[in-house]
C-alpha cells in the first residue's frame, strides 16, 4: 500500500445485508486519475474484478489525484 498510496494506513469496513457482503477499503493517499490507467495494466481488472464476477460479485474503484482511493468489493451471500 505504501508503494502506491504513500500512506501506511487504510480503513476497512465490512458490512452485509440479506443478500450481499461488502468490503470497503479507503486510504487518504495520493490517489490517481482513473482515466489515466492504461488498458495494459491488468492487475486490478484481472485479479480482483474478474474473480468477483466469477462468483456473481463486483468491484468498484474510486480515486482522484490528491483525494485518496476507495475500493468497494461485493459478493452475494
Amino acid at each position: 500500500m505504501r508503494r502506491h498510496s504513500g500512506v501506511k494506513r487504510a480503513d476497512v469496513t465490512i458490512t452485509d445485508d440479506d443478500t450481499t457482503v461488502r468490503a470497503m477499503v479507503t486510504d487518504a493517499g495520493v490517489g490517481f486519475d482513473l482515466d489515466g490507467v492504461g488498458s495494459e495494466r491488468l492487475g486490478f481488472t484481472e485479479s480482483v474484478v474478474a474473480r468477483l464476477r466469477d462468483v456473481g460479485g463486483n468491484a468498484r474503484l474510486f480515486s482522484s489525484p490528491g483525494s485518496g482511493t476507495t475500493v468497494v468489493l461485493e459478493v452475494p451471500k
